[in-house]
């Protein structure tokens, strides 16, 4: 399931496992769901040309308690996103990957690193700028 990209690429990657949003007014959720895959595709791009990295640790603040009743809570986990000079650029915590889940290997791992990319993308253009 890659939608209007080429099979093996970074927005056929994104098509298939991230989710979508769109504009009713402006564009169909078909519309929506590729322009979103294909911003987490450039963002993602661009945040590897800056030298960007992301560090992945148990996230102290949260566990499944605050969604599920499920016993015993299981462990979420957070994302730190960091320039090439160790400044942090952004995060995001509370991410699931379920009971005994890890990010190692998880497609959600990517998407979620894209989306923090996307968030700061200004800020990682800035990077290359200063870099050329």
């Amino acid at each position: 399931m890659s939608g209007p990209f080429k099979p093996g690429t970074p927005a056929a990657f994104f098509y298939r496992h991230a989710g979508c949003s769109w504009t009713p007014a402006v564009e169909t959720r078909e519309q929506g769901r590729a322009r979103g895959a294909s911003e987490l595709a450039d963002a993602e791009r661009i945040a590897r040309e800056a030298g960007a990295s992301f560090a992945w640790s148990i996230d102290p603040e949260t566990d499944s308690s605050s969604f599920s009743s499920a016993r015993p809570a299981w462990p979420l986990w957070q994302v730190i996103m960091h320039a090439p000079d160790g400044e942090v650029l952004t995060s995001l915590g509370g991410v699931d990957f379920g009971r005994d889940g890890e990010p190692w290997g998880d497609p959600y791992r990517r998407v979620c690193e894209a989306e923090c990319a996307l968030e700061v993308l200004h800020d990682v253009r800035a990077l290359l700028e200063v870099a050329a």
